[in-house]
């Protein structure tokens, strides 16, 4: 018989986080629909999306007769796994192609509801609309990187952020078989390397995992590998730490943080690439996008000159009229090309206050970017 693919098992670090659980469950449970639900969940990779799906399938067993799960990455993923699922149906069904199962999806028999659960769909050029179903029956819950998905909600649209403070302790403590409350220096720690972490699901679960490793048992003794020790390794060794994959990691991923980042870096056109670089030189929090704009606009000559650029500045000044300016001119249009794009990725947030666009990186993801810069010797530096 043929088996159709199931939604991934929760980590055992697993925490729940109660603000978007509740609005999943508003959404998806409380509140009744005279229309089809669809429930976008978005967020960077490794925020723990996918997790909270299959925490949702875990507490509502009974509520849907039928799961569809799906690997969204690509269409022909799709394909593939809507027709392995539609063949398990047997008698009749053995060569349905995914077509069919498209069909069988828009009729869900009266009285029964379903659930197709559409994960990490986050390739931008990705045309998604083709593979939803339209039956008032079926709730299709959707889970990606890219926030623009959010115009699919016909209910609710999570954007999953990072974790609570308190959350994130929970996770790492979890998952490195502590317990609270831990004493004040390993709490100051353990509070110093989530900020450092950006309070990310995965990486929070992996640093936690990775004490365990490196703690031992001595007779009944645990010896932790203390969150004190992890944060100074952090501090030297940040660019392995977030390289490494750990046996249980969130989302399913085998993967380290940085190699997750690296998936979606391989696919960004290099204007993008070179954004990213020269954005995660600045302070992390808020990034104008009007300074871009300003210093693009005045052809990147300083307004004052107080001591003479060297030679050098010049060819700074073309690679940045090169980046930021189209056809020799400065485009508006342009740097909201790109900035749309890494925005799609969930490489940076964008948030408005009255007529003022501000970016902002996630601090791994800045601290990976800048990793990769001394890795790499293109003179970013100079163009921040």
């Amino acid at each position: 018989t043929t088996m159709a693919k199931k939604a991934p098992p929760l980590s055992p670090c697993f925490v729940l986080r109660e603000k978007p659980w509740r609005t999943m469950v508003h959404h998806l449970v409380v509140s009744p629909s005279s229309r089809q639900k669809i429930f976008p969940i978005t967020g960077m990779g490794g925020c723990g999306k996918t997790q909270l799906v299959s925490y949702f399938l875990q507490e509502y067993p009974n509520l849907y007769t039928q799961t569809v799960y799906v690997d969204a990455s690509s269409s022909s993923s799709i394909k593939t796994d809507f027709q392995t699922w539609a063949r398990t149906f047997g008698n009749g069904h053995e060569t349905d192609a995914w077509e069919d199962a498209l069909k069988t999806l828009n009729n869900v028999p009266r009285g029964e509801r379903w659930i197709l659960i559409l994960d990490n769909a986050d390739d931008p050029g990705l045309s998604i609309n083709s593979f939803l179903p339209q039956d008032i029956n079926i709730t299709i819950l959707i889970t990606s990187r890219n926030p623009n998905l959010g115009i699919l909600s016909t209910t609710g649209h999570l954007q999953l952020g990072e974790m609570t403070a308190d959350e994130a302790v929970s996770a790492m403590v979890q998952a490195a078989c502590r317990s609270l409350p831990l004493p004040d220096d390993e709490m100051n720690s353990a509070q110093s390397l989530l900020k450092e972490l950006g309070f990310l699901a995965v990486a929070v679960v992996q640093a936690g995992t990775y004490c365990l490793q490196l703690s031992s048992t001595v007779g009944e003794d645990f010896h932790p590998y203390t969150f004190t020790q992890y944060l100074n390794l952090f501090k030297s060794h940040r660019a392995d730490l977030m390289k490494k994959s750990g046996p249980a990691s969130l989302d399913n991923y085998q993967r380290g943080v940085y190699t997750t980042l690296d998936l979606s870096y391989k696919v960004l056109p290099q204007e993008c690439r070179d954004l990213l670089h020269v954005i995660s030189l600045f302070h992390y929090t808020e990034i104008p996008l009007a300074a871009f704009r300003e210093a693009a606009k005045n052809g990147f000559e300083d307004q004052w000159s107080c001591h003479p650029r060297e030679e050098a500045h010049e060819t700074t000044i073309y690679k940045l009229k090169s980046l930021l300016w189209k056809g020799m001119e400065w485009n508006e249009l342009h740097l909201q090309g790109i900035v749309q794009t890494l925005r799609s990725f969930s490489f940076v947030t964008a948030s408005s206050t009255n007529t003022f666009v501000f970016l902002r990186l996630h601090p791994l993801v800045q601290a990976w970017s800048r990793d990769m810069i001394s890795s790499i010797s293109q003179p970013y530096q100079a163009m921040a």
